[in-house]
C-alpha cells in the first residue's frame, strides 16, 4: 500500500489492453462517445466517401487546369485560362440559384447528400470526356472539343466539390468534433492527388517514349473517375444533423438570400482574403513543366524525378492535417491561416529572388525547388476552410435566422474562383508576351532549345513573385478576421437555446443512452480537459 493506504492497482497486461480496446471499438462502432454524434461506422463511411469525392475532383485539379488544357490539347496558351474563366463565370451565375435550391431543400436523406450523389455520375462522365483527348484533329477542332468538354466539367466540378465541403458543418453541430473528424479525413482527401501526381509522371513518361503522351490522360481520367464514383456512394450511410429553428425552415428568395449574407462580416473578410490570395499558388500550375525541364538533363527523366518528389510536396499538408485538431484547440483559425500564408509567401519569394535559371539544372534544382515549394505548400487550408465556413454558417443562422449555406458558397468559392481565373488570364497574357507556350513542351522526350528553356525560366521567376505577393496580401487581410472560438461556442449555445424553446431540437436523439457507460465514454473525450483555458489561450492568439 502507499502512504494513503490506497491499494495498488494490478498492472494491466498487453492482452487485457487489446481485449479492452476491442470491446471499446465494438461499442464505438454503433454508439457515439458522450456528447458526440458520430459513431465509428459513420465516420469510416464519411472518410470513404471523402476519398471518392477527392478522387473524382482530382481528375480536374490534376489534369484539367488552365495550363494543362493548353498543353495537352496543344492549343494557344490563352485558351486554357479562358476556358476556366468561362466555367467560373457560368458557375457564379448558377450558384445563387443552386444556393436557393439547397436552402429550400429538406428531404429524409438530407439537404446535401441527394445533390452530391446525383451529381457524381454526371461529373464522372464529363471528366472522362474532358480527358479523352481525340486524335487526328486540327487545332481548331481540338479547341472546340476543349471548350465543349472542359467548361461543363469545370462547372459541375465546382458545384460538386463545394457541396460536399458543406458536409462537415452538418454531420455534427460540435465544432471540435468537426475538427477531430475532418482533420484525419483531410489526410485521406490529400492522399488521392498525391498518388495521382506520382502516377501521372511515370505514365506520361512511358507513353511519351511511345510518342503518345495524351494516352496517359485517358487512362488516369477513366480509372480515377470510376473508382471515385463507386466510393462516393458510401455517403448514403452518413447522416446530416442541423439545429433547426422556425426561421431556418422558411423558404428564402434569391435576392433575400443575397441581401442577408451581406450582414455576415466574417464571410466578407474571409472572401476578401481569398480573393487577394487567389493566385498565391499560381506557379504550381506550371510546376510539372518546370520539373521536367529543370529536375534532370532530359525531359523524360525530369518527369520521373518530379513525380517521385511530389511525394514530398504532396505531403506538405500532412503535418498540418495531423496537428489541426490540436492547433484549433490552442489557436483561433485566423492565427493558423496567417501563419500558413506567411510560409506560403516566404518560400516563393526566396525562389523568385534567386531565379530558377540561377539554380543548376539536375539534382540541385530538384532539391532546392522541392524544399522551398514544400515550405510554401505547408498548410492545410483545404481542410481548415470548410471548418471556418461551418462556423460562418452558424454565425449566419445566429445573425439572420437562416444558414444560407448555398449563398455563402457563392462568396467563399464561386466568386473567389472567378477572380482566380481572371488572375490566370492575366498571367496567360504575360506568358504570351514572353513567348511561353505550354504546348511547346508537350510530347518532347529529350530536351528543348536554349531559347525555349530561357523563356520558361523567365516566366517561372515572375510566377514565383506573383504567388508570394498574393500570399502576403492574403495574410494582411486575415488580421481583420473577427470570429473567434469563444464567440462561436456562444453562438452555438444560443442556437440550441432557440431551437429548444421552439420544440425543434432533436440532436439528442442521435446519442444512444448507453453512452453514459464508462467503457464507451473513454473511447473519445468529448471535450479536452481544461477547455476553458484553451478558449482563453485561443482568444489571445
Amino acid at each position: 500500500m502507499d502512504q494513503n493506504n490506497t491499494p495498488q492497482q494490478p498492472a494491466t497486461s498487453l492482452g487485457d489492453k487489446i481485449k479492452t480496446l476491442g470491446g471499446k471499438l465494438k461499442v464505438f462502432w454503433n454508439t457515439p462517445p458522450k456528447n458526440r454524434y458520430l459513431n465509428l461506422k459513420e465516420i469510416l463511411c464519411f472518410a470513404g466517401s471523402a476519398f471518392g469525392v477527392s478522387t473524382l475532383v482530382t481528375v480536374v485539379s490534376g489534369l484539367i487546369t488552365a495550363t494543362q488544357i493548353s498543353e495537352t490539347f496543344e492549343i494557344s496558351v490563352l485558351h486554357g485560362p479562358y476556358i476556366c474563366l468561362a466555367a467560373s463565370l457560368l458557375g457564379l451565375i448558377i450558384q445563387p440559384f443552386f444556393g436557393k435550391l439547397l436552402q429550400n431543400t429538406n428531404t429524409k436523406w438530407g439537404k446535401y447528400k441527394p445533390f452530391i450523389i446525383l451529381m457524381a455520375p454526371i461529373f464522372a462522365a464529363c471528366a472522362i470526356a474532358a480527358t479523352w483527348h481525340p486524335e487526328n484533329l486540327d487545332e481548331s477542332a481540338r479547341t472546340i472539343y476543349a471548350y465543349c468538354t472542359c467548361i461543363p466539367t469545370l462547372v459541375i466540378w465546382n458545384l460538386f466539390n463545394n457541396t460536399f465541403y458543406m458536409m462537415p458543418a452538418v454531420v455534427t453541430p460540435n465544432q471540435q468534433e468537426r475538427t477531430d473528424i475532418w482533420a484525419p479525413i483531410g489526410l485521406v482527401i490529400g492522399f488521392s492527388p498525391t498518388v495521382m501526381n506520382v502516377l501521372v509522371g511515370f505514365i506520361r513518361s512511358a507513353f511519351l517514349e511511345q510518342g503518345n503522351e495524351a494516352m496517359a490522360y485517358r487512362v488516369i481520367g477513366f480509372v480515377y473517375a470510376a473508382v471515385g464514383l463507386a466510393l462516393v456512394m458510401l455517403l448514403f450511410k452518413v447522416r446530416e444533423r442541423i439545429i433547426v429553428t422556425n426561421e431556418n425552415k422558411e423558404k428564402v428568395g434569391l435576392f433575400q438570400g443575397m441581401r442577408l449574407i451581406l450582414k455576415n462580416t466574417p464571410l466578407l473578410i474571409l472572401s476578401l482574403a481569398l480573393i487577394v490570395g487567389c493566385v498565391r499558388t499560381a506557379v504550381e500550375l506550371d510546376a510539372q513543366i518546370m520539373g521536367k525541364l529543370r529536375y534532370a538533363s532530359n525531359i523524360s527523366d525530369g518527369l520521373k524525378v518530379f513525380s517521385s518528389l511530389t511525394l514530398i510536396t504532396g505531403f506538405a499538408v500532412t503535418p498540418n492535417m495531423i496537428l489541426l485538431p490540436f492547433m484549433t484547440r490552442k489557436f483561433n483559425n485566423k492565427t493558423i491561416l496567417i501563419f500558413w500564408s506567411a510560409l506560403n509567401m516566404i518560400g516563393y519569394l526566396i525562389l523568385g529572388l534567386i531565379g530558377v535559371e540561377n539554380i543548376p539544372q539536375g539534382t540541385v534544382s530538384a532539391v532546392v525547388l522541392t524544399a522551398l515549394r514544400f515550405v510554401s505548400l505547408f498548410n492545410a487550408l483545404a481542410s481548415l476552410q470548410p471548418l471556418m465556413l461551418s462556423e460562418i454558417y452558424d454565425y449566419q443562422q445566429y445573425k439572420t435566422g437562416q444558414r444560407l449555406e448555398g449563398f455563402i458558397q457563392m462568396f467563399a468559392y464561386a466568386l473567389v474562383l472567378v477572380f482566380t481565373n481572371l488572375g490566370y488570364v492575366v498571367l496567360a497574357y504575360v506568358k504570351q508576351g514572353l513567348g511561353y507556350e505550354p504546348a511547346n513542351y508537350f510530347n518532347e522526350a529529350v530536351q528543348v532549345s536554349d531559347e525555349l528553356m530561357a523563356i520558361a525560366t523567365n516566366y517561372f521567376d515572375i510566377a514565383f513573385i506573383v504567388s508570394a505577393v498574393s500570399a502576403g496580401l492574403m495574410m494582411l487581410v486575415m488580421f481583420f478576421y473577427p470570429l473567434t472560438k469563444k464567440q462561436h461556442k456562444e453562438i452555438v449555445a444560443e442556437l440550441e437555446r432557440r431551437s429548444k424553446s421552439e420544440g425543434l431540437y432533436d440532436l439528442d436523439k442521435t446519442v444512444v443512452a448507453a453512452v453514459g457507460e464508462n467503457a464507451t465514454a473513454e473511447i473519445a473525450e468529448s471535450e479536452i480537459s481544461g477547455s476553458e483555458q484553451d478558449d482563453q489561450n485561443a482568444d489571445k492568439a
